[in-house]
């Protein structure tokens, strides 16, 4: 199993350096999300079977945010006040992401970006794959 999410994250990251320009629609970032694998650059793999919270984002035009969530089993969303906010922008054909805090700040570079998937690298060079979230409602 192992080798096959890293041979899929290879051919991913092989296809994204193609010189061809990447259409990815900034769009497609809004709305929830949740992590499915983090890859250091050493290729050790951390996969996430479960999660208790996902990412939130919303861009409009080029500033945005990232928000962790913590859904609940009635299809509701629990937060913190605390948020990312960031400056997207294209830079080398790339997809540039410029998080600010009171604490820090970083970039990271979406390398995939769909309305199902996304794929990102943060400066360190870790590789986050995430995968739309789809809420469990249990409710009647």
């Amino acid at each position: 199993m192992k080798k096959l999410t890293l041979l899929t994250f290879v051919l991913l990251l092989l296809n994204s350096c193609q010189d061809e320009k990447n259409d990815i629609n900034i769009n497609d970032i809004n709305g929830y999300w949740e992590i499915v694998q983090a890859q250091n650059p050493y290729g050790k793999s951390v996969i996430y079977s479960i999660n208790t919270k996902v990412d939130y984002f919303e861009v409009e035009d080029s500033l945005g945010f990232r928000k962790k969530m913590k859904p609940d089993l009635n299809g509701n969303f629990t937060t913190s006040k605390a948020l990312e906010k960031f400056k997207c922008y294209v830079e080398n054909d790339s997809l540039k992401l410029d998080y600010t805090t009171p604490y820090d700040s970083w970039t990271e570079v979406v390398l995939e970006l769909n309305d199902s998937l996304m794929l990102v690298i943060n400066q360190n060079k870790f590789l986050y794959t995430y995968k739309k979230f789809e809420p469990i409602n249990i409710a009647p």
